[in-house]
């Protein structure tokens, strides 16, 4: 939720003439207008039904793995097998804060950034105050819908059957 799914929201929807591009270019474009229209939202995260953050968000992204689009690894220390989900965060960024940290996600180095947080829990709500403010969420590239959104740990939901 965040930058991230708003830029994913304007991908979606380019017409015929941005569609001729790369998905490389597409996405630029994209994100550039994201970015230009972007602001902090007042977010309420809960983890484990206690109320961790509260604040302004740039980006709100519930993993249970490593990498996010495009390669991004969006929480270095997730992992699939753990039971837990992580929680990434981040606020207090200014337009051109986010544009110096894009690089950085691609490696995890966002990380060390005071303004960029890590919980982790079983369970998680994301909710805004506002209609108005209601932060587009995004699954796997496709936005899904918007805030209030809860996300769970199911453990042995699925099974994975060799060859």
């Amino acid at each position: 939720m965040g930058i991230g799914c708003e830029t994913a929201s304007r991908v979606a929807a380019q017409g015929g003439f941005l569609r001729s591009f790369s998905g490389e270019t597409r996405l630029a474009a994209a994100a550039v207008g994201a970015l230009s229209a972007w602001r902090e939202r007042p977010v309420r995260v809960s983890i484990d039904d206690s109320v961790v953050i509260e604040g302004g968000m740039n980006l709100v992204a519930v993993a249970n793995g490593l990498y996010a689009g495009a390669g991004m690894m969006m929480s270095p220390r997730a992992r699939v097998d753990d039971g837990k989900l992580d929680v990434v965060t981040a606020s207090g960024f200014s337009r051109a804060a986010v544009i110096r940290e894009l690089p950085r996600i691609h490696n995890g180095g966002h990380v060390i950034n005071p303004k960029v947080r890590i919980e982790q829990g079983t369970s998680v709500r994301v909710e805004t105050f506002k209609p108005e403010d209601g932060l587009l969420t995004e699954a796997d590239g496709n936005v899904r819908g918007k805030t209030p959104v809860e996300f769970r740990i199911m453990p042995g939901a699925l099974r994975i059957v060799g060859r």
